[in-house]
């Protein structure tokens, strides 16, 4: 439910441009939901990441007053973004993986 919130506030209010093309992959909220982890995804090089990050930390405190006004919470949990490395690292998996097959057809030949 947060992560469809946050998603959609990113997409539609949000004035940064850079934050506007992130995708929410998934929110972890603490044991006393006064804090939660929104993992994201965008399409940047490293350089371009590091934009991104710093618009959504610009971005949060009015995404977090907005999910205040909409949300029926007992408290706003204070939001901290942090880029989503799971693709990556399965792409990177795919890749090792796909060699290392390779590798062993040619051998077999």
């Amino acid at each position: 439910m947060l992560r469809r919130e946050i998603s959609a506030i990113l997409s539609r209010e949000v004035k940064e441009p850079l934050a506007q093309f992130v995708t929410i992959t998934s929110v972890r909220m603490s044991k006393d939901l006064k804090h939660a982890k929104v993992y994201y995804t965008a399409l940047q090089d490293d350089a371009g990441l590091k934009d991104v990050a710093a618009a959504l930390k610009r971005s949060a405190g009015f995404i977090q007053r907005i999910i205040g006004s909409r949300m029926q919470l007992r408290s706003v949990p204070h939001l901290r973004f942090e880029y989503d490395t799971s693709l990556r690292d399965a792409a990177r998996m795919e890749e090792l993986l796909r060699r290392i097959d390779a590798g062993s057809s040619d051998e077999e030949s």
